[in-house]
């Protein structure tokens, strides 16, 4: 059963993708694997003994070994290695029949002036001063459906305030609207919540609308009772 993310949630451990390879020609087996070597070297980094007499960082990886970890075969892993090679994104220093290679991880020089450049122009145009709907350069690129449904979310999300988390196990969404309408309509609203929550948590079921069922779990547990008729006609006595 997946969960919802919060603010404590611990990440699962992850590879680093950096972003420049979004725009190389490499192809994707490439990319996970200089992702798999870059997070090899990174451990390196922290290590003692994983550097040469410069100061650059090694690592030992074996071509079996990295063929299990990508689940490929190891001509695929070979091909792959010379394309990095090729790009200037590793160098392999050969050491001698039957010993692994030592792979060196390198980046491109201007890396991090190009990311700063890219998140800087994103960020002008995703967040103008007066807050109205931009579409980004990359959103250019897309499709004209996509960039309508790109425009159309983002008005909803500015008409519609973000929904809060509340229950004990903080899987209940609910705006502030919505809040205050069950505070008017639901007697006992806060128990419900909690009711729903550990519902959830214990079912790992989820519903499209957490107002609408905890309104439709309140009328179950009350339902309405027939309003009583006092009138009566003329002849008739209360």
């Amino acid at each position: 059963m997946t969960e919802f993310l919060t603010t404590d949630t611990q990440l699962p451990s992850y590879l680093i993708f950096p972003r420049f390879l979004l725009d190389s020609d490499l192809s994707e087996t490439t990319k996970l694997l200089y992702m798999v070597l870059l997070d090899r070297a990174r451990l390196s980094m922290k290590n003692e003994g994983w550097t040469d007499k410069q100061g650059h960082v090694f690592i030992y990886f074996t071509i079996t070994d990295m063929a299990d970890v990508l689940h490929k075969g190891e001509m695929t892993i070979k091909n792959s290695l010379a394309s990095l090679e090729n790009a200037d994104l590793i160098f392999r220093k050969r050491r001698g029949a039957g010993l692994p290679n030592q792979i060196y991880v390198k980046i491109p020089p201007d890396i991090f002036s190009q990311t700063a450049k890219k998140l800087s122009i994103g960020q002008t145009e995703n967040c103008p001063a007066d807050r109205q709907e931009t579409v980004c350069r990359m959103d250019k690129k897309l499709s004209g459906n996509k960039n309508k449904r790109i425009i159309t979310n983002s008005v909803k999300r500015e008409s519609n305030a973000a929904p809060s988390v509340y229950g004990k196990y903080q899987n209940v969404f609910l705006t502030d609207e919505e809040l205050k309408d069950l505070k008017q309509s639901v007697p006992g609203w806060s128990v419900y919540i909690e009711k729903l929550s550990s519902y959830m948590a214990s079912t790992g079921k989820s519903y499209q609308n957490y107002a609408a069922t905890i309104k439709s779990w309140a009328m179950k547990d009350k339902p309405v009772t027939q309003q009583r008729n006092y009138e009566c006609k003329e002849y008739e006595s209360l």
